[in-house]
């Protein structure tokens, strides 16, 4: 035997004498009314001397047991071998009480007198059934206390002789073994109950304990991973800038006139950048989402719109693959937040092309009862059934081993996944290999009084082209870079670093079309505190906020300020996209200015 199997069999055999011992006070009860029965019945068939004299050594016993054996089990004396001690003095008690009342056969059965007998026998049959479940708990002792009795009031009838009291005899010790067997199965089937109860407890506290290490550890998880996300969400402006500038450089520099080697590294170079970018962009974002820094912002937002929105994004990668890229909407408008929607549905269709070698990806909204159900549709390879949870685990990329970076880093799904989760919906996806694959989500339809933002791209051949932009930027190389870009696409702009320079440029008579500012900028004046300013003055400019900083309380000031706000790093393909969006706004406000005079006037 193990030392714990040991120590489980010792508390089973404690807890069955502490039982033993529960029963033996409320046995007491049960034996005195056997006592009475038997001494009035004795009286009626024998000397009262001789009644008394038994009695006397019933009672005894009852004293012993109370006085020596009860009281010092209470105390809990001795401290040492406690249960096998008062097992071993229980067992004596009960054989030497078995005596006492077996006994009492000899002392008021008599063969001359069959009543006596009768009662007698009753008197020792109730009290051994009886007493043989309260002392099932302790074998010893039952099986003492049974061999005595029994054994004594046998001896005693084939004594008398005669084939009545040798047949009773025999039915009495057939029915002594009949409770033999009787205790033996209780006293199993109590035994086994009380294993089973410290085994549950044991494996209780082993749960418990494993549950509270398993917590532990998860907490430290957590706390370690939190610490991650915020340490990347607190520092991410700092890193996004250097690789902001070099991106916005790297393009300028394509619309040099080099040679064809010096075309070749920077085309080269810019590859490399942009799969640095989405790596560290989706890194990033998926901090940004497990650091709770972002908290939906829930608008109505018309389907046409965000598919405008996204195909700006979306048009260039699927000419660049000879992909067929459509949408499908009904018209419908939807419940979300903009941003996290515009990100799922770039991030999923993105997937989808790259992941298709011919046909094309569909983009449709469909109403399902009370929702709008969002779809992503593909022509491409298909996903098996294995890898269907796998694929929004970070970096996993199936059907791409070579880990060629044209197909993605393997975190779009990742971020679809936990922005998904932000707005109270899940990613359900259906393959089959070899045809395509289907993505969707669902989300609320917008109430009829809720009216969504129409606004649209403008559609002309070079939108920005000769409109002035006003850029506020405090890194040095970030603001050459932006400065160089936006005047190679033909803009008209003026960068500066602080937000009292900009103020001064406002303060003249340039008009400009569009106002984008850093959040973060030298002075006591940050760049979410200029645009505020900027709303107050007569011009008609598109405002915009561009930050690496992914504080929540910022994006709830920009959207109580009502002024978009855009995250670095900005490719060039966004940020031109961003221009051509903050330029139909600023051609909106230009067309209602007239009306807006005139009311004004009148």
């Amino acid at each position: 035997m193990t030392q714990a199997a040991g120590r489980s069999a010792d508390l089973v055999h404690t807890q069955m004498i502490e039982t033993q011992y529960q029963q033996a006070r409320n046995n007491i009860l049960a034996e005195n009314v056997t006592l009475v029965f038997i001494v009035v019945s004795g009286l009626l068939h024998n000397s009262w001397k001789t009644v008394l004299l038994w009695t006397l050594c019933e009672v005894s016993s009852q004293i012993y047991r109370t006085i020596f054996m009860l009281r010092p089990y209470a105390r809990g004396w001795p401290e040492t071998d406690f249960a096998r001690y008062w097992a071993r003095h229980h067992a004596i008690y009960q054989t030497t009480i078995g005596v006492i009342w077996g006994a009492s056969m000899f002392v008021f059965a008599h063969a001359s007198d069959p009543e006596s007998v009768v009662l007698t026998v009753t008197g020792l049959v109730v009290i051994v059934s009886g007493a043989v479940p309260g002392l099932a708990y302790n074998q010893l002792a039952m099986r003492g206390f049974l061999v005595t009795s029994f054994g004594l009031m046998a001896l005693r009838l084939l004594q008398f002789g005669g084939l009545d009291y040798v047949i009773l005899a025999a039915a009495l010790t057939l029915y002594g073994g009949v409770l033999w067997l009787m205790g033996a199965l209780q006293s199993r089937n109590v035994e086994e109950g009380i294993r089973i109860r410290f085994e549950n407890i044991e494996l209780l506290e082993e749960l418990s304990s494993q549950t509270a290490q398993a917590r532990e550890a998860r907490e430290i998880a957590e706390a370690a991973n939190l610490g991650k996300s915020q340490f990347l969400a607190a520092a991410s402006h700092d890193l996004r800038q250097p690789l902001y500038a070099l991106s916005l450089f790297s393009e300028s520099l394509q619309s040099l006139t080099l040679s064809d080697k010096a075309r070749g590294i920077v085309t080269q170079m810019q590859s490399n950048l942009d799969a640095l970018e989405r790596l560290f962009s989706g890194l990033l974002d998926i901090s940004r989402l497990d650091a709770g820094v972002v908290k939906p912002q829930w608008a109505p937002i018309a389907c046409d719109v965000l598919f405008d929105r996204i195909d700006h994004y979306l048009r260039p990668l699927a000419i660049q693959l000879g992909l067929d890229l459509r949408y499908r909407s009904d018209g419908s408008v939807l419940l979300s937040d903009p941003a996290l929607m515009e990100q799922i549905l770039v991030n999923l269709a993105t997937n989808a092309l790259r992941n298709t070698a011919q046909g094309g990806v569909l983009i449709a909204s469909r109403r399902r009862g009370g929702l709008i159900r969002l779809e992503v549709w593909d022509t491409g390879s298909g996903i098996a059934a294995a890898d269907l949870e796998r694929i929004f685990d970070e970096f996993v990329q199936v059907g791409n081993p070579e880990r060629n970076r044209r197909k993605g880093m393997g975190l779009g799904l990742a971020i679809v996944r936990r922005a998904a989760w932000l707005l109270g919906t899940t990613i359900s996806v259906r393959s089959v290999p070899g045809r395509g694959s289907l993505f969707f989500l669902t989300q609320p339809i917008a109430q009829s009084d809720q009216t969504p933002e129409n606004t649209t791209f403008a559609e002309l051949d070079d939108p920005i082209s000769g409109m002035s932009l006003l850029i506020v930027e405090d890194d040095p190389d970030v603001r050459t870079a932006l400065a160089t870009l936006t005047r190679q696409w033909g803009m008209i702009a003026d960068v500066v670093g602080t937000a009292d320079e900009a103020l001064e440029r406002l303060a003249g008579s340039s008009d400009y079309a569009i106002i984008m500012s850093d959040y973060r900028l030298p002075g006591s004046l940050n760049g979410l505190g200029f645009l505020r300013q900027c709303k107050g003055l007569e011009g008609r400019a598109a405002l915009c906020l561009i930050t690496g900083d992914l504080d929540a309380s910022i994006l709830a000031e920009a959207q109580a300020a009502d002024i978009p706000l855009a995250h670095k790093p900005l490719p060039p393909a966004r940020l031109r996209a961003l221009l051509i969006h903050l330029a139909s706004k600023s051609a909106i406000k230009a067309r209602l200015a007239p009306t807006l005079d005139e009311r004004g006037q009148g």
